[in-house]
């Protein structure tokens, strides 16, 4: 076997359970194609979109080489959607096992999860994806309201505590960063992910390949060997705009590609959209060469825009048989643009995008960032005060613990957990790592400050405490 042939071998490292069309194809080895339908939300027509879905599913087309199925996903418009499993029940009973339904924590409770994990189970839906969801800004009265999330690794912690051969779980990575203090802890979030129940992975959307490669190769040194899926977006001249603008959080469009996509939309939008679908061929047959098992395309809404997807995406398989082949083809459609955001350009690997597979791959030693002389003081103190607070009653200590930290009174004490840093500092609420919202370079997708994990992920380096960040699962807190 050549080393090209080495990465077409899917990821087999599922549990056997019952019959699952959609874990059974990916063990087989069939590349699995989800089309991403949006549950809608409750201001719009729920019959009018049960039957858009239905449209969707019609549409969906059968091959040898390409199985498919849909992803439906929670709240990604909007934060008063239907409830998800509710929408994706009106899909027919016979097939549930080759769908993928998200399970979002954007504007949730605890309650609200253990609910739609419920519903998803009595409807028969296996695959599920736990994500924490993107940020929202409440309206009118609630515009000061605290803005609810549950993690997504405790979405994943309750999955695991229902009956273990219900669910196929799954979780989602960004991999388009591009500095180290936004890179390492997303990967340290995802191996905690995994030791939370997640079987498979779904990427975040984004069109740098190295970062898709970096990812499979980080998998593989660390023998985490499971399946993944690449997400890719149809796009239109005014998506990418948005992209661009940075209204899509976790989202990233470089300087140069935008340059070619504006220059494709110069043409007219019979040429612009044959070379968004020549892009996503090509993206896919990367994914596959790259070690990926599937891959998820969002954007497509027509319905004979999705058989055509199918057929495309079917053809562009059979088309590159090698990883050098399609690594050439990829460098000349994008004419070689640098997807980094200038200056920002850290990788895990010095070699990739040089071979295929990771062999004889090793990890940069970059020198990590450090804490400032201000940080280790503060850190110094509050481990003097608060390093048994996780046992106290959490107003013990309060206004001190508010004038060091900026805590807000929650129904137990997580910062010795967090090196330190309040989780409730974070507009989400996380502590067991970041979003994958944040910025390509760290910054919090609300805007004007480093994500707060990025500052843990300094401490626990100087402590010498990185895995923890791996290892240690923090039960949720509520605010009082």
């Amino acid at each position: 076997m050549t080393e090209s042939e080495s990465t077409i071998q899917m990821e087999i490292n599922f549990r056997k359970k019952r019959k699952n069309l959609f874990r059974d194809n990916m063990n087989r080895g069939n590349f699995h194609l989800l089309i991403e339908v949006n549950t809608p939300e409750k201001k719009d027509d729920f019959s009018i979109a049960a039957s858009r879905l239905n449209s969707v599913y019609a549409a969906l087309g059968k091959s040898d080489s390409v199985s498919t199925g849909l992803a439906v996903t929670d709240k990604i418009h909007g934060w008063t959607t239907w409830n998800v499993a509710d929408f994706a029940n009106e899909l027919p009973k016979e097939d549930r096992d080759r769908h993928v339904l998200y399970i979002s924590g954007r504007n949730s409770s605890t309650g609200d999860i253990a609910d739609t994990i419920g519903r998803c189970k009595s409807s028969g839906f296996e695959n599920v994806v736990a994500v924490t969801g993107d940020g929202y800004k409440p309206e009118g009265p609630k515009k000061k309201q605290k803005l609810n999330f549950v993690d997504s690794v405790t979405i994943l912690n309750m999955l695991k505590a229902e009956d273990k051969d219900s669910f196929l779980a799954g979780c989602v990575l960004n991999p388009f960063k591009y500095a180290p203090s936004a890179v390492f802890p997303q990967y340290y979030k995802l191996v905690k992910k995994v030791r939370q129940g997640a079987e498979f992975i779904v990427t975040q959307t984004g069109w740098d390949m190295v970062k898709l490669q970096e990812m499979r190769w980080y998998l593989e040194l660390r023998e985490l060997h499971y399946p993944s899926i690449a997400r890719f977006t149809l796009l239109t001249s005014d998506l990418f705009e948005d992209i661009y603008a940075g209204k899509r959080p976790g989202i990233h469009i470089s300087p140069e590609l935008r340059k070619i996509l504006l220059t494709e939309a110069k043409f007219g939008y019979a040429q612009f959209a044959s070379a968004q679908w020549r892009r996503l061929q090509i993206y896919a047959a990367g994914a596959k060469l790259l070690g990926y098992s599937g891959i998820q395309i969002s954007g497509i809404e027509r319905q004979e825009h999705i058989s055509a997807a199918c057929k495309k995406i079917t053809e562009a398989l059979k088309e590159f048989r090698s990883f050098e082949e399609w690594r050439d083809g990829y460098l000349s459609y994008l004419s070689r643009a640098d997807m980094t955001p200038y200056p920002h350009r850290f990788f895990l690997f010095n070699n990739l995008f040089t071979r295929s597979y990771p062999e004889l791959a090793k990890m940069k030693s970059e020198k990590l960032p450090e804490c400032g002389k201000y940080e280790r003081f503060h850190y110094r103190i509050c481990e003097k005060f608060f390093s048994k607070s996780h046992r106290r009653d959490s107003n013990e200590h309060f206004l001190t613990k508010k004038i060091l930290v900026g805590c807000k009174k929650c129904t137990w004490c997580r910062l010795p957990f967090t090196e330190f840093v309040c989780p409730e500092t974070c507009p989400k609420g996380l502590a067991n790592g970041p979003c994958g919202g944040t910025r390509f370079d760290g910054m919090c997708e609300f805007g004007g400050r480093q994500c707060i994990h990025a500052k843990i992920f300094r401490l626990a380096a100087w402590q010498k405490d990185l895995d923890s960040l791996e290892e240690r699962y923090i039960k949720p807190a509520e605010r009082l």
